[in-house]
């Protein structure tokens, strides 16, 4: 028997001590710890395939058996998953003994207070890979503000959203709910003991939130650029960015002396529609080689969907080479910004996203749920209409990566629903959250109120300040 002593409830980093007895003197234990490697599963760029684990163990540390037999270690509870794992004892890589331990879940939340628009972040650790405890929920106020998890993460990420007014103080709840929605009566449910952790955020008067911006763009992978012609090179920078971007397509080692076709590759079509999208190729350019067999050719970035697109060079119907470039979603507009209750508002973006899991935006109103944006069929640009509610003050509008759809053998509920952990643990490719603010205004009577001027985003200013 591998006895294991520790403080409950057991959390990351935890102190634990094994004790056995009857081993063989002299011997070094290693203390083996039952865990799992996996995450979110996605398949030729496009495809999200939900989540696959397999079973495997991670080496917690080697300790000496005493002249009496007895094994006497210490160790911390890693930074891992939560839920039950074995930890096992193993001499000469047979094991001896062992036993299990089950990790439970923490949430820090900070700052406490601010004004409208402070960001918040929830930090959890020991979220669980099985289904009952891998994914929590946020409400703010009994509105559901979005899921929470640590899918690819080993159990640890972090939640973003913003405070929302009015000013005094707003009550977090996290609930366990695995399909993204809140289980309420969890006393009775059958994971009773799991946390359900619960917060006062206390908004404060004063600062004033920014009107609209996207958060900073994380890289994001980009293949190696394919060259079909012996020893030429061929380079794209920047890489990454908005629509409108300026690159320079630079190379060298190609046929002297000659015109190449300059291919925008994308996708077209639609999802739901009953013939489907297809891949696209259009030409954007006539890309001239030097005498020397160089290339130096400007590229303004098309307006196209969000993600990874193709540059490819075509000398007829060969290929020569291809470099990549990804487009990030920008904001183009929010208009009005400010008005009374009952004003109309549009929101106008470009470059949203095209794969399964990163074409829709998902809305929250002041940390409460208000729908989903898609952008595939309308090839990256998406303008969302809504209208203006709630008392005098700033609002909030929120919009936060989701996940279009899962795989058809699952159940939907969970995607098409705000994921807060978006920085750490979106699928694929890391968006960011989009971030706006409209100002409601006293009602002025029977007066007719002047809308806000529209706030238009300068695409490569906006660029650069992400940056």
């Amino acid at each position: 028997m591998l006895d294991l002593a520790y403080d409950k409830p057991v959390v990351v980093g935890a102190s634990v001590h094994a004790t056995a007895a009857g081993l063989p003197r002299g011997k070094t234990v290693d203390l083996a710890w039952g865990t799992v490697t996996g995450g979110w599963v996605i398949e030729d760029y496009y495809h999200f395939r939900g989540k696959k684990y397999s079973e495997t163990t991670a080496t917690i540390g080697q300790f000496p058996v005493d002249s009496s037999g007895r094994l006497d270690a210490r160790f911390a509870i890693p930074e891992d998953y939560g839920g039950v794992h074995e930890v096992i004892a193993l001499i000469d890589g047979k094991p001896v003994a062992q036993n299990g331990i089950n990790v439970t879940q923490t949430f820090e939340l900070a700052p406490m207070s601010g004004p409208v628009g402070t960001l918040i972040e929830l930090k959890v650790k020991g979220l669980g890979w099985r289904t009952m405890e891998s994914t929590w929920v946020v409400n703010w106020d009994n509105h559901a503000a979005g899921w929470v998890s640590a899918a690819s993460t080993r159990g640890s990420a972090v939640a973003r959203f913003r405070a929302a007014g009015p000013v005094g103080d707003h009550i977090v709840n996290v609930y366990t709910g695995w399909q993204g929605q809140s289980y309420l009566n969890y006393e009775q449910s059958p994971v009773a003991d799991l946390p359900r952790p619960r917060f006062t955020f206390h908004t404060t008067a004063g600062g004033t939130a920014r009107a609209a911006y996207a958060e900073r763009y994380q890289p994001q992978v980009i293949p190696k650029t394919e060259v079909q012609v012996a020893n030429a090179k061929l380079a794209l920078a920047p890489a990454q960015g908005i629509v409108g971007t300026r690159a320079m397509l630079r190379g060298e080692g190609f046929p002297p002396d000659t015109s190449l076709q300059l291919i925008w590759e994308t996708s077209v079509g639609s999802r739901v529609a009953v013939s489907g999208f297809v891949p696209q190729e259009n030409v954007i350019g006539q890309v001239k080689v030097g005498s020397d067999g160089r290339i130096d050719f400007p590229v303004t970035i098309p307006q196209d969907l969000g993600g990874l697109h193709g540059l490819a060079l075509r000398r007829g119907n060969d290929l020569l080479a291809r470099a990549f470039f990804v487009i990030e979603t920008n904001i183009v507009s929010i208009s009005p910004a400010s008005g009374p209750a009952g004003t109309p508002v549009r929101i106008h973006l470009n470059g949203v996203g095209w794969t399964e899991y990163d074409n829709i935006y998902v809305a929250t109103y002041d940390n409460a749920y208000m729908g989903y944006a898609c952008g595939f069929n309308s090839q990256g640009d998406v303008v969302i209409n809504f209208t203006a509610t709630g008392e005098p003050g700033e609002h909030l509008i929120d919009l936060y990566p989701g996940i279009y759809e899962g795989p058809p053998n699952e159940s939907q509920q969970l995607y098409r629903l705000p994921q807060l952990t978006y920085a750490d643990d979106h699928p694929g490719n890391k968006i960011p959250a989009l971030r706006f603010t409209f100002e409601v205004t006293p009602p002025a009577g029977r007066r007719t109120t002047t809308p806000a001027p529209a706030i238009h985003a300068d695409p490569l200013r906006d660029s650069m300040l992400n940056r």
